[in-house]
């Protein structure tokens, strides 16, 4: 039987859900968003009901699963309301906009056996997934280098004075406000969560960050990460430069694992170009002394995620991804925060 799904919030993101689920096959039975000009096209495209209250898809006892695609700073009430009505739920990162939050999220679903996820689709990017399944080809890991470099503009220099990564007259940039932080919240967490899903989790950590006078975010932010499988050096950066990376667009998103008996090298496209570009992945074996590429067309990665979560909806079981991972991102960021704030080594207090 098809999952029946909820869509809550139609901004940038949800286009991509919306994809999932209908390739997916599952069926869309409301769309909500208080704006219903945002929403209205895929309620007609999909036959959905629409509703800008979304207490109405709660009590709908045919929804099986709800996808939250809310800013950052309106998921904790939803969520929890949603675990309450006996919902599964996929959740956008991030999960919330503090630890502890996420925290309280995620053990609500421990608690009430919830199908859970947080939607960090970059593990599902086929590179990616190649990378874990040749871990164990490199022997003991020995040094991980992680970064996602961004082409936000030159902000650096001089502030901005209009857009998204304006301050406005509040005192707080668009980027902020919908997203609750800068180039370690957008880009970082990731990252951070590619860190756990191929390394685990970090014990200590020493981090830096840097914001430019007059903007409310960080351009910069860089990790020192212990884990059980050696220490990774991870880096988030918003630059100006538009031909850099291994597409030459500007976009230069990268990791790099070695080990005793061999490397691993990958690139990736920008998040929301998943469609038209491609992943690629290099393998070299110390025992052959041979390097193979491997070339991934393109693929969505959200749909790729997105089939595994309905799967889990469907099979009532937690498939693939644990209820746990948007609280450990967000703790990570947290840590690091606080870390560069203070300029010393933290060790990671896991609450879960």
């Amino acid at each position: 039987m098809a999952v029946t799904a909820a869509v809550i919030g139609c901004g940038n993101i949800s286009r991509f859900h919306f994809a999932g689920l209908e390739r997916a096959g599952a069926r869309v039975k409301w769309v909500c968003d208080l704006q219903e000009e945002a929403a209205w096209p895929w309620a007609k495209h999909f036959g959905a009901r629409y509703t800008s209250a979304y207490r109405q898809v709660l009590a709908d006892p045919e929804v099986d699963v709800v996808h939250v695609t809310l800013i950052s700073s309106l998921h904790k009430q939803l969520c929890l309301d949603a675990i309450a009505a006996g919902k599964a739920v996929v959740c956008e990162k991030t999960l919330s906009e503090r630890a502890a939050d996420s925290r309280e999220i995620v053990a609500a679903a421990e608690a009430a056996g919830t199908v859970f996820y947080t939607s960090y689709m970059k593990r599902y990017i086929p590179a990616m997934a190649k990378a874990k399944e040749l871990l164990p080809s490199l022997g003991r890991i020995l040094t991980t280098r992680i970064q996602t470099f961004q082409c936000w503009g030159d902000l650096w220099e001089e502030a901005p004075t209009a857009g998204f990564f304006a301050t406005g007259a509040d005192g707080r940039s668009e980027v902020v406000r919908r997203y609750g932080g800068g180039v370690l919240v957008c880009g970082g967490s990731h990252i951070l969560d590619l860190v756990l899903f191929l390394l685990g989790r970090p014990q200590r950590l020493y981090a830096t960050q840097h914001q430019p006078t007059g903007l409310d975010y960080d351009v910069q932010a860089t990790a020192l990460l212990e884990t059980d499988h050696g220490v990774v050096h991870l880096e988030a950066l918003a630059h100006p430069l538009t031909r850099i990376g291994f597409l030459d667009d500007g976009w230069d998103e990268r990791l790099e694992i070695t080990g005793t008996a061999g490397r691993i090298e990958v690139f990736s496209a920008a998040w929301d170009q998943v469609d038209h570009k491609a992943s690629k992945l290099v393998h070299y074996c110390e025992a052959t002394g041979q390097a193979t590429e491997y070339r991934f067309g393109p693929v969505s990665p959200f749909d790729r995620a997105i089939a595994q979560f309905c799967a889990g909806v469907e099979a009532r079981e937690q498939l693939g991804q644990s209820r746990l991972t948007g609280y450990e991102v967000d703790e990570l960021i947290e840590h690091i925060r606080r870390s560069a704030g203070r300029h010393e080594a933290l060790t990671v207090a896991w609450q879960l």
